[in-house]
């Protein structure tokens, strides 16, 4: 009797450590991260392009590059006016970009827009946090 309670005991805490490892290989928090590009799919960028839609405003088209490199992402408004390289023409934008940070959050990829902090989860994406200096 004592042998197999011994047994149990050993298996519970055996089970607990594994649970206790499981948990603590996502950062708690949120994180800065970036996309795993070669993992971001149609299903990921729905998300992402849903996340980044203003009310009302014209659809946002974005691609696996989104993300791919850095934490930041900004996304000027489709009615800026261009200069002769196709840039926006500094001080001619008629409306303000929106920034977005990613960001792991205990191991879901989270979208993070900074002007209302509002932040969506992208359950569907694949990110790996980075270092910040």
């Amino acid at each position: 009797m004592i042998s197999t309670f011994f047994r149990l005991s050993t298996a519970a805490l055996g089970v607990g450590v594994l649970l206790l490892t499981a948990c603590q290989s996502y950062p708690s928090g949120s994180v800065p991260a970036r996309m795993v590009a070669e993992k971001t799919h149609a299903q990921c960028l729905e998300q992402m392009q849903n996340a980044a839609q203003r009310p009302g405003g014209s659809r946002v088209a974005l691609t696996r590059a989104a993300f791919a490199t850095d934490d930041r992402l900004s996304i000027a408004p489709k009615e800026s006016i261009l200069d002769a390289a196709g840039q926006p023409a500094i001080g001619r934008t008629l409306g303000v970009p929106d920034s977005f940070r990613l960001t792991l959050n205990n191991g879901v990829c989270t979208m993070v827009r900074e002007a209302d902090a509002q932040a969506t989860p992208l359950p569907a994406c694949s990110c790996v946090t980075i270092q910040k200096p």
